[in-house]
């Protein structure tokens, strides 16, 4: 539920009208974020800690989104630039997106023995049915929609998503995609209406009232669940430590190597917190039962979602504490 939640709102967020240029350096920190904790994560795990290549490179996917849920209200709340905001606003969506895709093209390979060529044709098969129905399934809804006014209709848009991830699982495609295609589209009625020439009538305030209400109630039942299935102990809280670790030494990497001005790099490399996703993927692979390394990716998520968020909260509280500083100072 979590997963469909979570694939649904990064997809009403994708809006054909971006300029490239305005979101691109927040796509490109997304990809990134997903990309290189994946394959060098793979590189320690391997190196100190003797795991296999591939659980590594799951961790590090895992771990890979910065949550929207802390960081979207906070980007509210703190004085920054549109553009920056924008960044912070599209780098936290689309990473989410991004992980659970790599996620799952990467426990694909646990299914079995796959050279590159039947590996390749899977994978292809694998995303164009999820393609296709998510297309089509869209442009139904959103007929659909302009027929069925009722308040109601709006619930049932999330039980669509549902049905179609159901579905698409059922088939063999990827059933993510699908829903996110579906969000994007539903997210661009607007657009859409224009270009077909259709006469859509549909209220995105009501779909966000809907959409928030659910995505809070589920959000908050599952770390519940997360708190009552983890296991605290020394050597996961280290092993954490050490990951969290290489998380932050990448961060700082990636953002001070691609954001040229000082103030928005700090803030950037401040708002990394794991959070919800990260959870999720965790419980999921959790129950693909591929032990130990399952319960170790688990454990070891759960305590680096509460370290980053430490880490975050405590560089986040001393830059807006030296802004205040500094607004004083220039105030006398």
């Amino acid at each position: 539920m979590a997963l469909v939640m979570i694939m649904f709102d990064g997809g009403r967020k994708i809006s054909f009208r971006t300029p490239i240029s305005s979101s691109g350096l927040g796509l490109a920190l997304a990809t990134l974020d997903v990309a290189i904790p994946s394959v060098l994560l793979a590189v320690v795990m391997y190196s100190f800690f003797n795991w296999p290549l591939v659980y590594g490179a799951i961790l590090g996917a895992i771990l890979g989104e910065t949550t929207t849920t802390v960081i979207v209200p906070l980007a509210t709340r703190l004085v920054i630039s549109d553009e920056i905001y924008n960044t912070v606003i599209i780098e936290a969506t689309f990473n989410s997106v991004v992980s659970i895709l790599f996620f799952y093209l990467l426990t694909i390979l646990l299914t079995g023995h796959f050279s590159i060529l039947s590996y390749t044709r899977y994978v292809i098969s694998y995303f164009s049915i999820a393609v296709f129905l998510g297309l089509i399934a869209g442009m139904l809804w959103l007929l659909a929609l302009n027929w069925i006014r009722s308040t109601k209709a709006y619930v049932v848009t999330i039980g669509i998503a549902f049905l179609l991830y159901g579905i698409v699982d059922l088939l063999g495609g990827a059933a993510v995609v699908a829903v996110l295609i579906f969000a994007v589209i539903i997210g661009n009625h607007e657009v859409i209406s224009e270009y077909m020439g259709l006469r859509l009538n549909i209220s995105e305030e009501r779909l966000n009232i809907v959409e928030s209400e659910l995505e809070f109630l589920v959000r908050t039942f599952f770390y519940v669940l997360i708190g009552m299935i983890s296991i605290i102990s020394l050597y996961y809280a280290l092993l954490a430590l050490v990951v969290t670790g290489v998380l932050l030494a990448i961060r700082y990497i990636e953002i001070f190597s691609v954001v040229r001005d000082s103030k928005a790099s700090n803030l950037l490399f401040a708002l990394a917190p794991r959070g919800l996703t990260a959870a999720v993927l965790a419980s999921i692979f959790l129950n693909m039962n591929y032990q130990p390394y399952s319960s170790y990716i688990f454990l070891v998520t759960f305590m680096v979602i509460i370290f980053t968020n430490i880490v975050s909260s405590g560089l986040l509280s001393i830059m807006v504490k030296a802004s205040v500083k500094s607004e004083e100072q220039k105030v006398e």
